[in-house]
């Protein structure tokens, strides 16, 4: 399966021989812009205007428009009261052990410690919630 580098060297393999045998300044046939377009999906703009040696605005006006989005909601907030957190002992076999913690405040605690330390990670969540 050829690679999207290779699509991209026979693009511009493409474009060159297009060049080569040009006549005048003629405008850059239809099959040359469908497969610029199939390659901006995998790289940018800039970087197809650069190795092709295109017009960003010719490129830009070729580019499916997209409208776009509204933001997406945020999340919903789901308040955990501190008394009904339990402190299960982990199961899973890991070496280590990842939490973040974020009060109201916008406080953070990132915590990335050893699994045989849950003890002192249970102890330190519960300072962290209640400072």
């Amino acid at each position: 399966m050829p690679s999207a580098s290779d699509d991209l060297a026979r693009t511009r393999l493409l474009f060159e021989q297009w060049r080569a045998t040009r006549v005048g300044r003629s405008k850059i046939p239809e099959e040359l812009w469908q497969a610029v377009v199939a390659l901006h999906g995998r790289y940018s703009a800039s970087q197809l205007c650069q190795e092709l040696r295109l017009s960003a605005g010719a490129l830009r006006s070729r580019l499916p428009q997209t409208t776009p989005s509204k933001p997406a909601s945020p999340p919903a907030f789901v308040s955990l009261p501190a008394q009904d957190l339990s402190w299960p002992t982990p199961t899973v076999a890991t070496t280590e052990i990842r939490l973040v913690w974020e009060r109201a405040d916008g406080t953070r605690l990132h915590l990335c410690l050893p699994t045989a330390q849950w003890t002192q990670v249970e102890a330190l969540c519960t300072a962290f919630l209640h400072s």
